[in-house]
């Protein structure tokens, strides 16, 4: 790939994870049989079926294909750009720097008007082109200003080190991993150590918090809320930082994870028998799958059954048990797209409403 393929390939990947909005889903891809068209929330056909791909509507444009090509159309069906492209992107909003690459005060650029555009390929080896909505090959691909762009150069860990060597061991311990406070700015501090192979918790008077029988203890702050996550003989649990148990040690696994709303859940269970918790104690999903994972996208949990098939806990609270045979999820709330047993893609919603017939 040469430099200039290499540089619109990354100004493309910049602006799909910055720029890039959540899709239109007022009108779904649905499909009939291998055709697909789109439907309406309740699954009524408003664009025929009769493409070999439908993608998702993004700035109301979707790509869609015919033979091995792609095209756009707009939420009317129209194909407003025509089926020429073996590849692209959805259309999403870039920026060009003024004239000059004029800065304000403060150092940065100025910017002229949005402009929409989608990444495309007219041969097989990769995007080289960017067009505008009417199809129209633009002079050069629409990029982010540098301030504005994240810095992939750049860890977002933090690394703070802390000099112990003022705390005298008296045999308590061998040496200290981290330290917190139950709240900021308390008096008192509390100390995650080693002695031996085994961790344990004590605080600033030697009072031992945890005793030194676990494998592993790490903080997890939740909340504004010190947590600690342990581990001993294979089991997984949570205390608080004061030492009191949350989720007692007898976990096969143990995840916490933070969604996009703020709220945290644990995955915890036994093989065979896993759910998920919310803060409060509460089972939000059940034990009784035999895998339950966090979806990268933020919207939810994949529900694995013991017979490897695969649902979905929504963060609405809504489930769609086990029965396909793969799940993925969508940058929106309410739907998932999945594989069926006959291999075959399709979504659905929420409610369990397939957007597909076989």
């Amino acid at each position: 790939m040469n430099s200039k393929k290499l540089i619109l390939v990354f100004c493309l990947a910049i602006s799909t994870s910055v720029f890039a909005q959540k899709p239109d889903m007022n009108l779904v891809p649905y499909r009939q049989g291998d055709l697909w068209g789109y439907a309406s929330a309740d699954r009524s056909i408003v664009i025929k079926p009769e493409y070999a791909e439908a993608g998702l509507f993004h700035e109301g444009f979707a790509a869609v294909k015919k033979a091995d090509k792609y095209g756009f159309i707009n939420m009317e069906g129209k194909v407003v750009i025509p089926f020429r492209y073996f590849k692209v992107t959805p259309f999403r909003y870039g920026f060009f720097a003024a004239k000059g690459n004029a800065k304000t005060a403060d150092g940065d650029l100025h910017q002229e008007k949005s402009v929409l555009f989608a990444g495309a390929s007219l041969t097989k080896d990769g995007y080289e082109i960017c067009i505008d909505t009417k199809g129209q090959r633009m002079p050069k691909c629409p990029a982010i200003p540098e301030n504005s762009a994240p810095d992939i150069n750049k860890s977002s860990t933090v690394e703070v080190k802390t000099n112990y060597s003022t705390i005298h061991k008296t045999g308590l311990f061998d040496k200290i991993i981290d330290d917190y406070k139950l709240v900021p700015g308390a008096d008192a501090t509390y100390y995650i150590a080693t002695r031996g192979n085994n961790y344990g918790v004590f605080n600033n008077t030697f009072d031992i918090i945890l005793p030194f029988e676990y494998t592993m203890i790490k903080k997890k702050n939740i909340g504004g809320m010190t947590y600690l996550l342990a581990e001993k003989n294979g089991l997984h649990g949570v205390f608080f930082g004061n030492g009191s148990p949350y989720i007692t040690v007898e976990n096969k696994k143990l995840q916490a994870v933070t969604a996009p709303n703020s709220v945290s859940y644990f995955i915890v269970g036994q093989e065979g028998k896993i759910g998920v918790k919310d803060m409060t104690h509460k089972y939000v999903v059940e034990t009784k799958y035999a895998d339950v994972a966090y979806d990268s996208t933020g919207t939810g949990f994949i529900l694995t059954a013991d017979d490897g098939t695969k649902g979905f806990w929504f963060l609405s609270g809504k489930t769609v048990e086990p029965k396909y045979a793969e799940v993925k999820a969508l940058p929106v709330g309410d739907y998932i797209k999945v594989k069926t047993q006959a291999g075959k893609w399709g979504y659905v919603n929420s409610k369990g409403l397939e957007f597909f017939e076989d």
